[in-house]
């Protein structure tokens, strides 16, 4: 496995830009990265949950990884979600992540004939993770879509033993217990990434030094503040921002969930991705206004100019 580097900071777990006739428009990620990067996003999970990546085609999910590689610096990690329903596509783009020079891939358990035994989940974690052996390997813990209710300390003490390119998890799940043993298990040995947007704070409390999220897609800034201002000792304003942000993400889920309210809003935020892919539904040009005012009433687009204005 190539030299591993934690993941700290924040990863924007990025939207899939769809055209209006429902192709995949990588031409979309140019402008993309440019704006996560002026923004201090510290990289990109690509093909995820937010990225809609169990409705693409496996052709799909590579051209999609291969958009956000020319963007990739010691600054902006490109790490590619490879899970699926079938352990041979999760191979085969684990594979290709590696080729691609990816900075490591993640994978979490098959939602179809799910499992809740350790021991089954680490045999396949294996069976992936070994297909790009030399990217590090991250566990997306994602129960509430898998299925796959595991103590994840557990299976990273199984795959210390079984597979060399385990580095870490993302944890997206309120077991906080797990979390900490996790954090905790063999010194500190592996990399923990708060999933969680609206509880960061929580999850810094713990240790952790990195975070995945749809809304650091749109308004990462908030998430600095919050990290800046717990590093600092000043938790009374952590508290503030983090409130700013719960506020952000409930007007997001109101609009049907995180992808499809979560697309609406970065379009109103200046990038357009365009519609999302079928069984998920598209707001109207009414649900499109109730959203802006909604944003309005939290104060979401007087914090985007004057966090635009720090970026500047």
């Amino acid at each position: 496995m190539k030299n591993f580097k934690p993941l700290n900071g924040l990863i924007a777990a990025v939207f899939t830009p769809f055209t209006e006739a429902g192709e995949i428009n990588p031409s979309t990620v140019p402008s993309y990265a440019a704006r996560l990067k002026q923004q201090g996003v510290a990289g990109v999970f690509v093909n995820g949950s937010s990225g809609e990546g169990m409705m693409l085609s496996v052709s799909e999910r590579k051209e999609m990884a291969e958009a956000w590689m020319p963007f990739q610096d010691d600054n902006f990690r490109v790490i590619i979600h490879v899970g699926s329903t079938s352990v041979k596509i999760s191979q085969e783009l684990a594979a290709h992540g590696q080729s691609i020079g990816a900075d490591a891939i993640a994978c979490m358990a098959p939602s179809f004939f799910s499992s809740s035994d350790v021991n089954v989940i680490a045999g396949y974690c294996r069976e992936v993770a070994l297909s790009a052996p030399e990217l590090p390997f991250y566990y997306y813990h994602l129960p509430v879509a898998t299925g796959a209710h595991i103590k994840v300390n557990q299976l990273l003490e199984l795959g210390s033993k079984s597979i060399p390119n385990l580095v870490g998890v993302k944890f997206t799940n309120t077991d906080f217990m797990d979390m900490h043993q996790c954090i905790a298990l063999q010194d500190g040995r592996f990399d923990v990434l708060h999933g969680h947007d609206e509880i960061l704070i929580n999850g810094l409390i713990l240790g952790v030094k990195g975070a995945i999220g749809t809304t650091f897609n749109f308004i990462p800034e908030i998430y600095q503040k919050i990290i800046d201002a717990y590093d600092s000792g000043d938790f009374e304003t952590a508290r503030m921002y983090q409130m700013k942000s719960i506020k952000i993400v409930m007007v997001m889920l109101k609009y049907v969930n995180a992808i499809v309210g979560g697309k609406a809003i970065l379009k109103l935020s200046g990038i357009d991705c365009g519609p999302c892919r079928t069984p998920l539904r598209n707001l109207s040009e009414q649900e499109m206004a109730a959203l802006r005012n909604d944003l309005v009433q939290e104060g979401y687009f007087e914090m985007l100019d004057e966090f635009r204005l720090l970026n500047v």
